[in-house]
């Protein structure tokens, strides 16, 4: 389970997101990115990435139909699901002119942290996009085909697997 270890303000002023929170983050070429909202420590948003890049501004729709960068850790039995987060300084996101909110979704209590990194600006976003996604699509067909990895390394996940 991911639990707020910090109160949703960063001396004395309240942060722009939260939990759930789907975001749109617009890239220099003028496509979209999507990222979800899934915690905050500190001075930093945890954003979990999605699994598209269009050209046009996403709706909830497109994070609700959508997969993340994440796992599954557990047995089929006793599946939970982990988001792989990345921590971008709130200050940034907040203040950024290309990120704006979309929409938000309930999510369940129930998932943990796969692993962190952190990215500093629009530009390492996409740097890491393009490097993560073919890693993913690759991993997540293995484990279609192979159900025994598929609680090991990097895949996409659907959304509703966390959205109550």
């Amino acid at each position: 389970m991911i639990r707020q270890t910090s109160p949703d303000k960063i001396r004395g002023k309240l942060v722009k997101y939260k939990l759930g929170d789907c975001l749109a983050i617009r890239l220099k070429n003028g496509d979209f990115i999507g990222v979800l909202m899934t915690g905050k420590f500190n001075s930093y948003y945890n954003l979990t990435f999605m699994d598209f890049c269009i050209n046009k501004r996403p709706e909830i729709q497109d994070f609700i139909s959508g997969q993340f960068f994440g796992t599954r850790f557990g047995s089929w039995e006793e599946l939970t699901y982990a988001v792989d987060q990345r921590m971008i300084k709130c200050n940034y996101i907040d203040k950024s002119s290309d990120i704006e909110l979309i929409g938000s979704l309930d999510l369940v209590s129930n998932f943990i942290s796969a692993g962190y990194g952190y990215l500093n600006d629009t530009d390492q976003i996409l740097d890491y996009y393009k490097a993560e996604m073919p890693v993913r699509i690759e991993k997540s067909k293995n484990a279609e085909k192979f159900p025994e990895i598929a609680f090991v390394s990097k895949h996409l996940i659907e959304m509703k697997k966390i959205i109550k």
